[in-house]
């Protein structure tokens, strides 16, 4: 007997909810499919997904048989509700395909479509062109849709500052990175699209995650949170960056000092301080990279973690916003990754970890 299919609501994850998910194979819906999960990621990461289906429930079509031989799947993971339309939770490609003739069970697992550009080594360095317009020559390679912000800086003046980035070979998506990294922009791919622009994190409205206790007990729109604080993270940090300045020939260091507060909880009153040395800045790039790696250094100091019924609101390029506890975690924390489940034994279910510095935090520039 043939396990339930997902794409039947009411065994989901009950008839109140009606969550539904679909899972299609190059556009046409897999039968039999008992369980699906997707984890989004930020920070230049893929999204990934694996689908788990029973043998005796897959049309003829993609039965063992196929997936014994095939090759350039796309997967697409979507999930719905009886009174909102289907969100697409991922679009990517098939990385391994595992049958267990005893079981009957065929899963599928793979990466969001950064994969072709993940796995494209190049040479290329597109000196003359600038970091939207590499981005957009990359994406339409590989049949993505740019949606790109436009720059003015030629790649080529970057690669002035970072030699060994001119003369590495490296894959098409590090390039990315790297030029996003100089823009002090984010890079990711949703669906057929690939963004190449400033982060909507701040911009966006947080997702809000209500933990309060009342009257009548706990009021908590989760099942389950975590929370912890660094208190290595917790004491000053200073970023010194110092570089030697070819054209101008002259050498400099410019510090940037991030003062956390709740100094009076703290073991010990001494600074973290972190040192980086690279060639050939100017004052103001050097002051640039400063700040993004005491932003980077200090964001992991307050973490949270929570388990959630599913919903399709939450995403890693939206601020999430803890309220509720009464103390100096109710702040807004910037989401690492987000896992959904959808299974016929589980339900809908979502996965977070968060991270951010204490709200407090000052600044100091030199």
């Amino acid at each position: 007997m043939s396990p339930p299919d997902l794409n039947n609501p009411r065994l989901a994850a009950g008839a109140a909810r009606q969550p539904r998910c679909a899972v299609t194979v190059n556009g046409v819906t897999l039968s039999g499919v008992v369980e699906a999960e997707v984890t989004n990621a930020s920070h230049f990461t893929a999204d990934t997904f694996r689908v788990v289906c029973s043998a005796s429930g897959l049309q003829p079509a993609f039965g063992p048989a196929y997936w014994a031989l095939s090759v350039g799947d796309l997967i697409g993971v979507s999930v719905g509700f009886a009174d909102a339309a289907p969100v697409q939770l991922i679009l990517g490609q098939v990385d391994d395909a595992q049958y267990d003739p005893i079981s009957r069970t065929l899963t599928l697992s793979g990466r969001d479509l950064s994969a072709p550009l993940i796995d494209a080594k190049t040479a290329e360095k597109f000196v003359n062109l600038t970091s939207s317009q590499i981005a957009e020559q990359l994406a339409r390679r590989h049949g993505l849709e740019p949606v790109v912000e436009a720059t003015s800086a030629r790649a080529g003046s970057y690669y002035e500052i970072d030699n060994v980035v001119l003369t590495q070979e490296q894959t098409e998506w590090d390039l990315l990175v790297y030029l996003a990294g100089r823009e002090g922009f984010d890079c990711w791919v949703s669906g057929n699209r690939l963004f190449f622009q400033p982060s909507p994190a701040a911009a966006s409205v947080p997702y809000k995650l209500v933990c309060q206790a009342s009257e009548n007990g706990l009021n908590s729109s989760a099942l389950d949170i975590k929370l912890s604080r660094s208190q290595t993270l917790a004491r000053d940090v200073i970023v010194k960056v110092q570089s030697w300045n070819q054209k101008q020939q002259r050498s400099f260091v410019v510090t940037y000092k991030v003062t956390q507060a709740f100094k009076s909880q703290r073991s010990g009153g001494k600074s973290q301080t972190y040192s980086f040395t690279v060639p050939n800045l100017d004052r103001d790039q050097a002051l640039k990279l400063a700040k993004a790696k005491a932003e980077d250094i200090t964001r992991h100091e307050r973490v949270l973690t929570a388990s959630l019924p599913g919903d399709n609101l939450l995403t890693t390029r939206s601020m999430v916003q803890l309220v509720g506890t009464n103390t100096a975690w109710d702040q807004n924390y910037y989401p690492d990754t987000v896992t959904r489940t959808l299974s016929v034994g589980g339900g809908y279910r979502m996965e977070l970890r968060a991270k951010n510095h204490s709200t407090q935090s000052t600044v100091t520039l030199g």
